[in-house]
């Protein structure tokens, strides 16, 4: 049975309409190798056996304990309230969809409220969105938007702005020609002070603190390199540091974007996850994706709305500023649980919590003579770079394969071309690692990086 609404006069009327005879025509230009030439191998199987298979699969998965992952690189494991998980599986938020009938819709608006609120309290900025899809995306569409207010096709993106990120973001400019121009760096630091001997006009200077690298950035000197370029200053930061860090508010940030993730979305095969995307008031109505508002009834009793649906493609498609028609509910409403369960005081403990232990893990590493630091000379949130005396990946497989430690991530795999980067560790600790799981790596980590020294498997 062909699961194709359309008949073969229909499929016929489309393809002449485009211009061509066949469907094989229509993608002529995928490559050979990566077309389908004959059916999928699938065997024929009862509905109990296709259970059972599933399920066989599902138990090659591993849960690693919670104090024995120390991988970060741009998705961080903290502990999440059962509460988080629980009013996010409930009913009535996961079948809603978007609010647009506010008066059948006030839980799920109040939630987008509240959410867009904690992300105002956190970034120090005048008001934020209903959330994006991911972090990345909303630092494409903090680019997009600030090439629409000043109109300039040049940005500034920093070194060490997460890979990830850095290609959604050329992808998002490519087809509007934009100039993409790559800050200098010092160590695991932008070099602002250079950057600004060679200032062009740009619509965009973007700061990412902490970076991919785990260093918290200046600020300030970024905003004064924005101003120089006449530009809008674009804070990427995880959530979580914001309960100690500097927020962009402070240093003069125009946007505030990055991924909550950390806060309270459990990791899971990566992703689906939630962007977070606030600016300033001046911007609002250049600013992509929905805002809820709270307002009155006639009766005077307190409500939720859209508001400046001007934006929306439901209203003026083709004059609309956003082109994201839904945002992950689901995950802003987790985030939203998290951040009023934990509070101002409980998210700086987790963060002061998680930084400390990565300095304290980086510390012992280099006591026991493991490793020496890669940067002496940066401030580091919750992750940083060690170098250690043998390849990383040799590393991390030992660890994992005999200790059931997920020791960190190969920078090779981001940026092959630093010197010595086969040995370059990049490793995260949250509060979940408790002194004892530092206490179990160092031992773990004698072990492996001694046995690899005595027996090298890599060249």
């Amino acid at each position: 049975m062909a699961y194709i609404p359309h008949t073969a006069e229909d499929t016929k009327a489309m393809l002449e309409a485009v211009g061509v005879g066949t469907i094989d025509e229509l993608f002529r230009d995928i490559p050979d190798e990566l077309l389908l030439d004959e059916p999928l191998p699938i065997p024929s199987m009862l509905e109990d056996e296709v259970e059972r298979w599933f399920r066989k699969c599902s138990e090659m998965n591993r849960v690693w304990p919670r104090g024995r992952c120390f991988l970060g690189a741009g998705a961080y494991r903290h502990f999440i309230p059962s509460a988080a998980i629980h009013l996010a599986s409930r009913g009535e938020f996961m079948t809603c969809y978007t609010p647009y009938q506010a008066e059948v819709s006030q839980g799920t608006l109040q939630v987008i409220f509240e959410f867009q609120s904690h992300i105002c309290a956190l970034t120090g900025m005048d008001v934020a969105n209903a959330s994006m899809y991911d972090g990345a995306t909303a630092l494409a569409e903090a680019l997009t938007m600030a090439i629409r207010e000043k109109r300039i096709n040049r940005v500034y993106l920093p070194q060490w702005l997460h890979p990830a990120y850095r290609s959604v973001c050329e992808t998002f400019l490519n087809g509007l020609k934009v100039e993409i121009i790559t800050l200098p760096t010092i160590g695991s630091r932008t070099d602002y002070t250079s950057a600004l001997d060679h200032v062009e006009p740009a619509s965009a200077v973007v700061i990412a603190t902490p970076n991919c690298l785990g260093s918290v950035e200046d600020g300030y000197l970024a905003r004064e390199l924005a101003d120089k370029a006449g530009a809008l200053l674009v804070a990427c930061c995880n959530p979580t540091s914001l309960a100690m860090l500097a927020p962009p508010g402070d240093y003069g940030a125009d946007i505030a974007v990055g991924e909550a993730q950390p806060l309270g979305i459990p990791l899971s095969f990566g992703g689906p996850y939630a962007g977070y995307f606030a600016c300033r008031e001046k911007l609002i109505r250049k600013m992509p994706g929905r805002i809820v508002g709270q307002t009155t009834d006639d009766a005077g009793n307190p409500g939720f709305v859209l508001t400046l649906q001007t934006r929306e493609q439901h209203i003026r498609r083709d004059k609309a500023t956003s082109n994201i028609c839904t945002n992950q509910g689901l995950f802003a409403l987790m985030a939203t649980v998290y951040m009023t369960l934990l509070g101002r005081e409980g998210l700086t403990e987790v963060a002061e919590t998680s930084a400390v232990r990565t300095h304290q893990l980086a510390d012992k590493m280099v006591a026991a003579g493991l490793a020496s630091r890669w940067d002496n000379n940066a401030i580091h949130f919750h992750e940083t770079v060690l170098e250690l005396p043998i390849a990383a990946n040799d590393f991390r497989k030992g660890m994992k394969e005999h200790y059931e430690i997920l020791a960190g991530y190969a920078l090779r795999n981001w940026f092959p071309a630093l010197p010595n980067s086969d040995n370059l560790l990049l490793f995260n600790c949250t509060e979940l690692n408790r002194p004892d799981d530092l206490d179990g790596y160092i031992e773990a980590a004698t072990e492996v990086i001694g046995a690899l020294l005595d027996h090298p498997t890599s060249k």
